[in-house]
């Protein structure tokens, strides 16, 4: 029986255009989801793009109430994204994780 903790999609309620996810202008909040397997904890990490920035990361929120699905609806305000945000799946069996990054980029003029 596999017990490990799972990512199986993970989605935004924005537009995906060419591997971002787009902003359009007047937008201010968003829902992220991740549709898991054998997960307890949802962490959702805002991260600069380039190269090294984990360390600059932070964290946006989490969810641990998986009985609807794992999910965060985070408002940014008028903050301009060009960011990384990994979700990061923390298992039930409180040893194993999973992980992805999606792209999102505020839409320009």
């Amino acid at each position: 029986m596999d017990i490990h903790a799972q990512l199986l999609k993970v989605y935004t309620d924005l537009q995906e255009k060419e591997g971002w996810y787009v902003v359009p202008k007047n937008v201010h909040e968003m829902t992220i989801y991740a549709n898991t397997k054998n997960v307890d904890t949802v962490l959702f990490w805002l991260a600069p793009t380039g190269t090294e920035t984990w360390s600059e990361r932070q964290l946006i929120g989490y969810d641990q109430d998986g009985s609807d699905g794992f999910s965060l609806k985070w408002e940014f305000g008028n903050q301009v994204l060009l960011n990384h945000i990994l979700v990061q799946a923390l298992g039930s069996d409180f040893y194993t994780m999973d992980d992805e990054t999606i792209n999102v980029i505020t839409q320009e003029e």
